[in-house]
């Protein structure tokens, strides 16, 4: 099913969440696949609430047994992986880089569904009145090759020359955690993570940075971490 409409890109997670509510109620699924994503997490969790169905977030692997689902979960901050068995109908919330993208396969025949999202989306409430698009005349990560970030780890402010001079001799950009952004000791340009940058380097070396799934979610795909 295609939902179409002007826009799209700039609908509040709030109004996606009603259209994607009506076809949930139509189809009755018994799979939905989410992403891990700012407007996921808001998805996510209303059409689990209004259904009833169960919602397991940070999913890194799905298996199937029969009738039901075997999926395996991050728990506490990303330090435990956790079999937890599914009852369908569920909703599954899907880590970013979580899988690799499939091999191209037989070609099958697929009906495509096409609907007008046009009414749904204009009856939601949140309205979306500007972008503010960030200046990146500092820096844009997302383009850099070699980064070095730092997180609360470090100890204090005055780590970061140290962090700095490396990325020098490296060749690389400096960047940081949110902590890091959030105790004001590098702008939030450099903060790498789900609420900064998504960054893909071939080389990513963090120091002092715990791995929590909100930063993982913005440099998982790094070629060499």
């Amino acid at each position: 099913i295609v939902a179409r409409a002007t826009n799209a890109d700039v609908i509040p997670a709030e109004t996606y969440a009603v259209l994607l509510r009506e076809v949930v109620t139509a189809e009755s699924p018994g799979l939905v696949l989410v992403p891990y994503s700012a407007n996921g997490l808001d998805v996510a969790a209303d059409i689990s609430a209004r259904t009833g169905w169960p919602l397991i977030s940070y999913v890194n692997e799905i298996k199937r047994h029969g009738e039901n689902l075997t999926v395996v979960a991050q728990m506490y901050g990303g330090k435990i992986l956790a079999d937890c068995e599914v009852q369908l109908p569920a909703i599954l919330m899907i880590n970013p880089g979580a899988f690799a993208e499939a091999a191209p396969g037989p070609i099958a025949a697929a009906s495509v569904q096409t609907i007008d999202a046009e009414p749904t989306l204009a009856s939601g409430k949140v309205r979306m009145v500007a972008i503010d698009v960030p200046d990146y005349a500092d820096v844009d990560l997302t383009t850099a090759e070699r980064i070095v970030c730092v997180g609360r780890g470090i100890g204090d402010e005055a780590s970061i020359d140290l962090a700095r001079n490396l990325a020098t001799m490296l060749g690389a950009e400096i960047a940081g955690s949110r902590p890091v952004v959030d105790n004001g000791w590098l702008p939030k340009l450099r903060q790498v993570g789900k609420s900064g940058q998504k960054v893909k380097p071939k080389l990513y070396l963090a120091l002092g940075v715990s791995g929590a799934p909100e930063h993982l979610e913005g440099m998982s795909q790094a070629d060499l971490i």
